[in-house]
């Protein structure tokens, strides 16, 4: 459902997947979209848009593993909405490879903690007194459940029962990706006791399982046919969470339904 007011959104990784289905659905809706990218000008989703929606929609090149790109895209993000920005969908990421997490490459780990964890915080310093100037003042950080410390505890072995509550073929891979979007999370609860004086709400949100192309590089270290949902449902259901928000969500982590998930 379209709202009343143009609102102003700004969405990193833009280019495909669910940030280009953010895109998507907010130009549907009647906003005005900044779309961040490492290369906008070659995406062709995003190509396509532009010739549709015209001056709504604005490319940025931003590359989140690189402070300088963040800092320059933050100025370009500035000349094209000087008024500010309502909402800040960080979800630019990587997943790395797919290996049991006692044999994570380092230099690897050290990747996707910059550009999963280290990224968006920076994206959220430099565009901070852009959102301060908006009218709806919200953060979006899009996580994981696999970054849940809480969710990962309860799946533990226990007196010699295993309850594991996911696919245990993924249970014991990806350390450097949980250890980035539990990360993540805590730069969420940082963020939400920071700026409550500011009115500014920070959330966590997974996406779900998404057909996107990490999630079928899940699929295929699982072993199944597809992931449960295409990117448009999951950013639908993200979208009704995110209308829904208040400043007494700051600090939350939702799944995609709009369930609180544990940190």
């Amino acid at each position: 459902m379209a709202l009343e007011k143009q609102l102003v959104y700004a969405v990193t990784g833009a280019s495909r997947g669910i940030g280009l289905q953010y895109v998507v659905q907010l130009l549907e809706r009647g906003h005005k979209v900044v779309a961040a990218a490492r290369n906008p000008d070659k995406a062709e989703g995003l190509a396509s848009l532009a010739v549709k929606y015209g001056d709504a929609l604005a490319m940025v090149s931003l590359d989140v593993g690189d402070p300088a790109s963040i800092k320059a895209a933050a100025a370009s993000i500035g000349k094209a909405c000087p008024d500010g920005i309502d909402v800040l969908i960080n979800n630019a990421g990587i997943s790395g490879t797919i290996v049991e997490s006692t044999e994570q490459d380092a230099d690897e780990f050290r990747d996707i903690l910059m550009i999963n964890t280290l990224g968006p915080y920076l994206v959220i310093k430099e565009v901070l007194p852009l959102i301060r100037r908006g009218t709806k003042k919200q953060i979006v950080n899009i996580s994981s459940s696999a970054g849940s410390i809480g969710t990962e505890a309860k799946n533990l072995r226990r007196g010699g029962e295993c309850i594991v509550t996911h696919a245990p073929s993924m249970a014991t891979k990806q350390v450097g990706y949980r250890a980035s979007k539990a990360g993540l999370n805590a730069v969420t609860v940082a963020m939400a006791v920071a700026l409550e004086k500011d009115g500014i709400t920070v959330i966590s949100m997974c996406p779900g399982w998404v057909a996107t192309d990490m999630g079928n590089t899940a699929t295929e270290a699982l072993k199944v046919d597809r992931a449960p949902l295409t990117p448009r449902e999951s950013v639908s259901f993200q979208l009704e969470v995110v209308d829904g928000l208040t400043l007494e969500n700051s600090g939350s982590f939702f799944n995609h339904q709009g369930d609180v998930v544990l940190y």
